[in-house]
C-alpha cells in the first residue's frame, strides 16, 4: 500500500496529524466569489446577518462600509481511531468552531448531523478565541462554549490512495449557551492530502 513520504515520516515520530488543509472564505460583499481555484466556496450571505454578496451593504451608512474579516476553514484528519476535524475560524465574531467526525460512529447527544457511512459526529466545539483553530486539535486557550445542539451534514469523496479525503463538504449550524445567535460551519471542496482531483 502506497503512503507519501510525509505521512510515513509523520508516522514514524509519532505524529498524530497526518494532513491538513486551509481555505480563507471571502467576506460577504467583497465581490470575491471564491470560484475556479479549489479551494472551497463562499459560505451563504444569511451566516451573521451579513448582507448579501454583490449588495454594497456593509454596515457602514455610508455605503462605504469596511469588509468584515474573512473566515477561514481547516480541516485535519487523524488516524487510529480515525477522526476527521473541520475548523471554523471566525475573525469577526472572535470564535473557533470545530467539528470532530470519527469512526466507528459513536451516538452524541445533540448531534444531529448526517456523516457518511461508519462515520459520525463526536463533537462541535466553540471557543472564544479564533486563534484557537490555528494549532493541533486540543490546545484550545479560549474559553469553551457549551454547546447545546447541532444539526447538518458532512460529506466527502474517497480520495486515490488512504487517508486522502476529497471535496469535503460541511454544512451544521450548531447553537450555544450564551451565544447570541447560532454558529454556521459552510464550506465546500475542501480536501486531506495533495491528490486530489
Amino acid at each position: 500500500m502506497h503512503r507519501a513520504a510525509p505521512l510515513s515520516l509523520a508516522l514514524s515520530f509519532g505524529l498524530a496529524l497526518v494532513a491538513c488543509g486551509n481555505v480563507v472564505v471571502p467576506a460577504p460583499g467583497s465581490g470575491d466569489t471564491g470560484g475556479g481555484d479549489g479551494q472551497g466556496e463562499t459560505p451563504p450571505a444569511a451566516e451573521h446577518g451579513d448582507p448579501a454578496p454583490g449588495s454594497g451593504d456593509t454596515g457602514g451608512g455610508d455605503g462605504q462600509g469596511e469588509t468584515p474579516p474573512a473566515a477561514e476553514y481547516s480541516v485535519q484528519y487523524y488516524p487510529g481511531p480515525d477522526h476527521l476535524l473541520v475548523r471554523k475560524a471566525d475573525r469577526e465574531l472572535d470564535r473557533c468552531v470545530q467539528l470532530n467526525a470519527s469512526t466507528p460512529p459513536l451516538v452524541q447527544t445533540g448531534l444531529d448531523i448526517e456523516a457518511p457511512e461508519g462515520w459520525s459526529a463526536a463533537y462541535v466545539l466553540i471557543t472564544d478565541r479564533a486563534a484557537d483553530c490555528e494549532g493541533p486539535a486540543g490546545t484550545s486557550k479560549g474559553r469553551k462554549v457549551s454547546v447545546t445542539g447541532a444539526t447538518g451534514t458532512l460529506s466527502w469523496e474517497a480520495g486515490p490512495s488512504d487517508y486522502v479525503l476529497c471535496n469535503i463538504s460541511v454544512d451544521v449550524t450548531a447553537t450555544a449557551r450564551g451565544e447570541p445567535e447560532a454558529h454556521h460551519l459552510f464550506a465546500t471542496g475542501l480536501s486531506i492530502g495533495g491528490d486530489c482531483p
